[in-house]
């Protein structure tokens, strides 16, 4: 915390409790408490009617309470009650750098996304976004796990993996309920600090983790609402709400006594300290009645309590807890924990009212800090004290205020939940997909896929990951759906195999015509939803010679190349063409994997049969050793790449026949045998001799010519 005071507020359904502490050495110490009334009946049930009354309380104990602390407070942490209250469990996992120890940082970052995985759950799960529509917020959540790569682990800070992993239990509330809370803080100056939920708050003071081994269940009864939240096994593993509590009996005794609300409020709460009380009920009569009497008068309508918090003990449990804790100004009503303790078939001694010192966050405060009533606004301050209090910002979606939970890093994906847009918007569901048999064997097309939701943020495009400030105003244009499948014959081969042939050693790659009936497709042909294809598995070795380009080939005829700039016109005579091995005519049938040659019958034309020219080489003995020295050198090419005799040619080749002849000297022979131009120590004469005889560089050799070279002294 990084401010020196705070303000925690309990805003109930009869009056508000602020609490002030001051920040010391050793946490907070309470400075002041401060409680009044509210003068109308404007909350009912937990929940806030008139804002500005509500306001004007708030307002009071604020004022209050800064006067006694000479400080100035602008913040508040609040707490709501369970009505309408939804709760939902939900799980996240990431990763983790095993290098690295856990932070508390990465564990809160832990447990945020878990709430968001469980708010995601209830948007879509069965309460819809239909009945969702008014909108939700979380305000409070239990952690029921931790795991450290999928082992359980108590408290991942300081660990190190590869993996972590959380389960929470959120609680979710309507958001004009948070919203009024919200607004009763601006009328009274004051700003959002963080928010929590009140069972929560109070389960913090009375339950701490050490005890939440055990089957506990706390009672929050106040005025207009009675919160329930239930441990087991080290967690908190349920919450619920009773929308009856002290207000209950006091309209009780108000109807039976013929008082008005608020004289009857007094009466109940004198209960246990006046023997004979005296009052004037609405006839302006005065009347006096022991307590016991009044007491007798109330038994119908504390058992009406009892039996309903009993009743959803037991729903949410399945059996009697172990033990029973109520807290809050309701929990003092006379005689109600021995009823309810009847109501759950349990110990009366284990049902019992708790104050703070159960948990002992103030221990040299007085005994005047220590009641039911105080546990709340307690727990409010204490939660918001460790952190585990929800912080929350507005942002705007489509010109609607929504609220974000401060996660420090929010994402746009974060308003966009908390505004209740269903994952489904935000990519365009895929078009209507085309179903073909063929062969048939059923294949499926999709339609094409939709188009992404556009996502604005001030303006600028952005993606989900994007993040967001408070004030920032969000526009969310929902995803588009995809066009519907359109497939033809094109499209269909693109999905089969091809048959694979061998022609002459290399691989063929043939598309097989494709067939509706009777009638043969056309590669354009557009196909329709549920048609029945049949492609052929053998084809008339007529079609693959025509594929493959061969016909002209097997009947003879002549090829036109271009020879040295000139055209040539070859001719040759008739191919024969062999499938696996074996002459083969055009009516014959051809499978996938065969394998076809082409034979010349002798006058199929080569490169040969354009030039008589060839290369030419004489033989030299030199130094004792055989030489082979070209006098002529021919070069062929066919379109630009240099081929060997004996090469095919096919029509509209450009051959390129390049001859070059030498006359071979005795220089020439020091070059082709890599002669050593260095001469060893103490020899520095070259000697040339051919056939015997002196030699010069520039003497010609012949074939079968001896030479001897080398130097001497």
């Amino acid at each position: 915390m990084s401010d020196k005071y705070m303000l925690a507020l309990d805003v109930g359904t009869r009056k508000v409790t602020g609490m002030l502490l001051e920040q010391s050495e050793s946490g907070f110490d309470i400075l002041a408490v401060e409680t009044r009334e509210h003068r109308t009946r404007a909350m009912l049930d937990g929940q806030i009617h008139d804002i500005p009354r509500v306001a004007e309380v708030v307002s009071e104990v604020h004022n209050v309470l800064q006067q006694r602390g000479q400080c100035k407070i602008s913040r508040a942490a609040v707490a709501a009650a369970g009505r309408s209250l939804y709760t939902q469990r939900g799980r996240a996992q990431l990763p983790a750098v095993s290098s690295k120890r856990v932070l508390q940082e990465d564990v809160l970052r832990l447990e945020y996304a878990a709430i968001q995985q469980a708010q995601q759950q209830l948007l879509s799960g069965h309460v819809a976004r239909a009945s969702f529509a008014e909108k939700h917020n979380c305000v409070g959540y239990s952690v029921i796990r931790y795991e450290l790569d999928n082992s359980l682990i108590r408290n991942l800070v300081g660990q190190r993996g590869n993996s972590l992993a959380c389960e929470v239990i959120a609680t979710f509330l309507p958001r004009v309920v948070v919203d009024s809370l919200r607004g009763v803080l601006e009328l009274a100056g004051l700003t959002l600090q963080s928010l929590t939920l009140e069972p929560i708050a109070a389960l913090r003071m009375v339950v701490p983790e050490e005890m939440r081994r055990l089957n506990v269940a706390l009672v929050d009864i106040g005025a207009g609402t009675s919160d329930i939240a239930i441990t087991r096994d080290g967690t908190v593993f349920a919450y619920e709400m009773v929308s009856v509590a002290g207000d209950e009996i006091t309209e009780a005794l108000a109807e039976k006594l013929l008082l008005n609300f608020m004289t009857a409020e007094e009466i109940k709460r004198k209960l246990l300290k006046t023997e004979l009380l005296t009052f004037k009920n609405i006839l302006d009569e005065k009347v006096s009645l022991s307590a016991g009497k009044i007491l007798k008068e109330l038994e119908e309508a504390i058992d009406f309590l009892a039996g309903k918090i009993a009743r959803a003990i037991l729903d949410k449990n399945g059996l009697a807890p172990q033990v029973v804790f109520c807290v809050g100004g309701g929990s003092l009503t006379p005689g109600l924990t021995e009823v309810l303790a009847n109501k759950l078939a349990m110990d009366p001694s284990r049902v019992t009212i708790k104050g703070k010192e159960m948990l002992g966050l103030l221990p040299e405060k007085t005994k005047k800090y220590q009641g039911p009533e105080l546990v709340t606004p307690l727990g409010i301050a204490h939660t918001a004290i460790s952190g585990d209090a929800l912080h929350f910002y507005r942002v705007e979606v489509n010109n609607q205020s929504v609220d974000v939970m401060d996660l420090g890093n929010s994402r746009v994906s974060d308003a966009l939940l908390a505004a209740g847009i269903s994952s489904r918007e935000l990519v365009g569901l895929p078009g209507r997909g085309l179903s073909l048999e063929i062969n048939g064997q059923i294949t499926v097309f999709p339609g094409e896929r939709g188009e992404m939701a556009e996502i604005r943020v001030n303006g600028e495009l952005v993606n989900l990951d994007t993040a967001i400030s408070p004030g920032d105003k969000i526009l969310f244009i929902s995803a588009k759906p995809g066009a519907e499948a359109k497939v033809n014959v094109a499209a269909v081969l693109s999905r089969i195999s091809p048959y694979t042939l061998q022609l002459n050693g290399k691989e063929k790659l043939l598309q097989p015509p494709l067939f509706r009936g009777e009638e043969k497709l056309a590669s354009t042909s557009e196909l329709f939803d549920r048609d029945k294809l049949r492609i052929l598995k053998t084809m008339p070795l007529s079609w693959v010679l025509t594929e493959l380009g061969l016909e002209a080939e097997l009947q003879g005829g002549y090829v036109v190349v271009t020879v040295n700039g000139i055209n040539q016109q070859i001719p040759y005579g008739p191919k024969v063409i062999r499938v696996n091995g074996k002459i083969s005519v055009p009516d014959s049938y051809v499978s996938a994997g065969d394998f076809l040659e082409t034979a010349d019958d002798g006058s199929y034309p080569t490169i040969d049969c354009l030039t008589d020219e060839r290369p030419h080489q004489i033989e030299l003995t030199v130094n004792d050793k055989k030489v082979i020295a070209f006098i002529k050198e021919v070069d062929y090419s066919i379109n630009g790449k240099k081929v060997p005799l004996g090469t095919p040619l096919t029509a509209g080749d450009r051959v390129e026949i390049s001859v070059v002849k030498h006359e071979i000297t005795m220089a020439d022979i020091l070059n082709i045998i890599n002669f050593q131009a260095t001469p060893s120590l103490g020899q520095n004469r070259l000697m040339l001799r051919l056939n015997g005889r002196e030699a010069q560089f520039t003497t010609s050799v012949k074939d079968g010519d001896c030479l001897e070279i080398g130097w001497t002294i």
